[in-house]
């Protein structure tokens, strides 16, 4: 085969990217493809209960009008996955009508084709039936009552409909709800990549510009049979051996063996290789297929309505016996309303910023500190009762009497008016599994639709990038590559290591990522045996059975460590719907000294 080359100017659709990024990836390396990922469930549930897209209809006509441009002056075909977020059948709709409308603004014509990922309930209840839909990750077995109660269902695709959807040579391809790398790795097969290779790019491209270093939007990947580049087309950033091999760890339970529709990604035979400054070559990655294929099936059911307030608390009589005090406040409202904390669609949950508001159970240090900021959450079976709700018990935060109070003329520093906030419908994710599919499924329960669009050509000037921007660009010189140094003597973690943060591994778990900038600072903490699941269940408050993977990984330079989420992700009660901030206990861990 003959390399070519793929195009992402960002991780998502609506997001936004530099155009003199763009054209220059347009005009100097002449892809064959611009694939973007749409879709994520890190906002949360939402978007499936809402059917809301990501992003506001403007921000996708503001990204897709330079990619519609480059498809029809250059020839260069687009493929979506994933497109409003949800990659629902109304989304996927959408996202047609919006490509229309710019194509006929513009005077465009194109064949496009569009892929379906909305699965029919009965079909999902049968499998069932027939035990052939399992838990995906620490979730309970699905039953037919939750597959009722789901707003909408869709399942996340593989490469095969897109594949099938690329035989009929379209301009443009947007597809519902995918694995993120699927689009991807289908277009690269389809031109005679090896799987693994495939795969495993689309793994990294699908976040676009992330693994480059300083961390980017828009990124080239050149492939060919056995192997692909990555090149970022910001000149002040770079690929490198290591950044490329850390991303794996992005949002994965565990980072070596990657599980996807029919397939798992193994990556314990990747090498990158440094090619030039800018530029790392990845090879060796392999993907097995699974006897049995299965998609990822998702959906969402609605609880009830939301209503919060926010206030502040700075009394130190008061914050000494917060939790006494609350709990009077509670009871008193439960008095008032009787129906409230008897059901998971009817909940009071108070928030404490200042001692655990955003690690809830989690935090090792629950201290309160001088102030106190409190969020009441409430949910009800309507918006109106959610709301009552939390007026009366804000009122009652503002008048209850404490214990040795001074301050008689209120307890509660709202900052808003009106003080309580009507924050509408609030969902959980209550499909999240596994479905068994039969030979041919994964291709039959993906439907393929073609549409041509035609509109009069116009006689506009060819858009690109301009003297003046390539001028700059190349003026640019890389961002210079830092090392971290730190004490041979004891230290902590936040001296030694390069990166330590957090992240969702989809709804239900929670990562731990600490990576290193030298094999020396690795060997080191590595040797010291101080990640052990015994600090972890420490540091986290969480038991054996919460620790889903403990690793080092060392073509990352890297200790991966993913837990059971303690609260579901997005839902009541909810303290970080991405999972960002979790981090901060491994900051202070003791490394020893070097030997």
């Amino acid at each position: 085969m003959t390399e070519f080359n793929i195009l992402t100017p960002n991780a998502m659709l609506g997001y936004g990217y530099r155009l003199d990024h763009f054209w220059y990836g347009v005009e100097k390396f002449k892809p064959k493809a611009i694939i973007l990922d749409s879709g994520s469930t890190d906002g949360g549930p939402y978007k499936l209960g809402l059917n809301r897209m990501t992003c506001g209809r403007d921000s996708y006509i503001r990204d897709l009008t330079p990619i519609l441009e480059a498809c029809f002056y250059h020839g260069i075909k687009v493929l979506i996955g994933s497109v409003g977020g949800d990659g629902s059948d109304k989304h996927v709709q959408e996202m047609l009508e919006i490509v229309q409308e710019i194509s006929k603004k513009s005077g465009f014509s194109f064949k496009i084709a569009t892929i379906s990922a909305s699965i029919d309930r009965n079909l999902v209840k049968r499998r069932i039936q027939t035990n052939r839909v399992g838990p995906c990750g620490p979730v309970k077995d699905l039953t037919v009552d939750d597959v009722d109660r789901a707003i909408d269902i869709v399942a996340q695709m593989g490469a095969e409909p897109y594949l099938r959807a690329l035989s009929s040579n379209p301009d443009i391809i947007l597809g519902g709800r995918s694995y993120d790398p699927a689009p991807f790795a289908a277009f690269s097969m389809h031109h005679g990549c090896e799987p693994g290779v495939a795969w495993h790019m689309g793994k990294i491209m699908e976040c676009g510009g992330i693994c480059a270093v300083p961390k980017g939007r828009s990124m080239i990947a050149t492939m060919r049979t056995n192997s692909f580049d990555l090149t970022p087309l910001s000149p002040r950033e770079r690929c490198t051996p290591l950044s490329v091999a850390a991303h794996t760890l992005y949002e994965k339970t565990r980072p070596d063996k990657l599980p996807g529709p029919g397939g798992v990604l193994e990556l314990d035979g990747a090498t990158y290789e440094q090619l030039t400054e800018k530029t790392v070559r990845v090879s060796g990655a392999r993907f097995v297929p699974t006897p049995v294929y299965q998609v990822k099936l998702e959906g969402v059911e609605k609880l009830g309505y939301r209503t919060i307030f926010i206030g502040g608390i700075r009394d130190p009589i008061l914050i000494g016996q917060i939790d006494e005090f609350l709990a009077d406040v509670r009871a008193y409202t439960q008095n008032l309303f009787p129906e409230l904390d008897q059901s998971p669609q009817c909940q009071l949950i108070f928030h404490f910023y200042g001692r655990n508001g955003t690690m809830g159970p989690l935090e090792p240090s629950p201290t309160a500190s001088h102030e106190l900021g409190i969020m009441g959450e409430v949910v009800a079976p309507t918006q109106d009762l959610s709301y009552t709700i939390a007026n009366n018990c804000r009122a009652s935060i503002l008048h209850m009497p404490y214990k040795n109070q001074v301050a008689t003329t209120g307890n509660f520093a709202s900052p808003l008016s009106p003080h309580e906030i009507p924050a509408g419908p609030v969902f959980r994710f209550n499909l999240y599994h596994l479905m068994d599919l039969e030979s041919g499924e994964n291709i039959e329960l993906f439907p393929i639709s073609n549409a041509n669009v035609q509109n009069d050509a116009q006689s506009s000037p060819v858009p690109g990038i301009t003297e003046e921007q390539l001028t700059q660009l190349e003026s640019e010189g890389l961002e210079p590559l830092t090392f971290k140094s730190f004490p041979s003597e004891e230290c902590t973690m936040l001296e030694i290591a390069k990166i330590i943060r957090s992240k969702n591994s989809g709804p239900f778990e929670l990562t731990l990522d600490i990576m290193f900038d030298t094999k020396e600072a690795y060997e080191r903490v590595k040797r010291a045996n101080i990640l052990t699941n015994a600090r972890v269940m420490k540091l986290y408050h969480v038991k054996l059975d919460d620790i889903i993977t403990n690793m080092f990984f060392e073509p990352a330079l890297a200790w991966k460590c993913t837990l059971k989420r303690p609260w579901e992700q997005g839902t009541v009660g909810e303290r970080d719907t991405l999972g960002t901030q979790q981090h901060a206990p491994l900051l202070d861990i003791k490394v020893p000294a070097a030997r």
